[in-house]
């Protein structure tokens, strides 16, 4: 049996049972619920779902979800999804709040032929002096077969510039 995956963006106002109700759906198309990144953001619900479904039923789970009432769906279809391969590392970033930290670093890491699989960002105060603060986690895959060693330099280059903390893992 071929498997789909089923790629969703969504947003709905924020209520008690959204998640229920969209996983209640997905269960009874056969859906699996695989990845998601789900938060509450400006009295919205927000999230991205990654669901595998046998490829049979992925046109029916979609129509099904369009019919959840108040939940506004962005969907796509990927047919026999697949891994992606290369080197796997984390990328961790801590300095102060600017304007363009994101793209400084997306551009270095495309240059290196890195792809970005996961990004998570988040502002905080400073302990110490209250400041603005802006933290970022990156999951990393690809590049080259000195991937390590071109990002490395890569960021370098430009962390002294913006005055953060970067950590690059494998």
């Amino acid at each position: 049996m071929s498997h789909s995956s089923l790629i969703l963006t969504l947003s709905g106002r924020d209520q008690p049972g959204l998640v229920e109700r969209l996983a209640r759906v997905i269960a009874e198309h056969g859906g699996n619920w695989e990845q998601s990144r789900m938060a509450h953001l400006a009295q919205r619900f927000v999230g991205l779902l990654e669901v595998l479904v046998p490829s049979e039923k992925a046109a029916s789970l979609c129509d099904a979800l369009r019919e959840i009432p108040e939940l506004e769906l962005t969907m796509h279809v990927e047919e026999s999804p697949s891994q992606a391969a290369g080197a796997h590392f984390s990328l961790e970033l801590l300095g102060g709040d600017q304007p363009g930290i994101v793209q400084k670093i997306s551009r270095a890491l495309a240059v290196a032929c890195v792809n970005i699989e996961e990004l998570t960002t988040a502002t905080e105060a400073a302990p110490d002096s209250g400041a603005l603060l802006f933290r970022a986690k990156m999951r990393l895959s690809g590049g080259g077969e000195n991937a390590e060693a071109e990002i490395q330099a890569e960021l370098e280059s430009i962390a002294a510039d913006m005055m953060v903390d970067l950590t690059l893992a494998r």
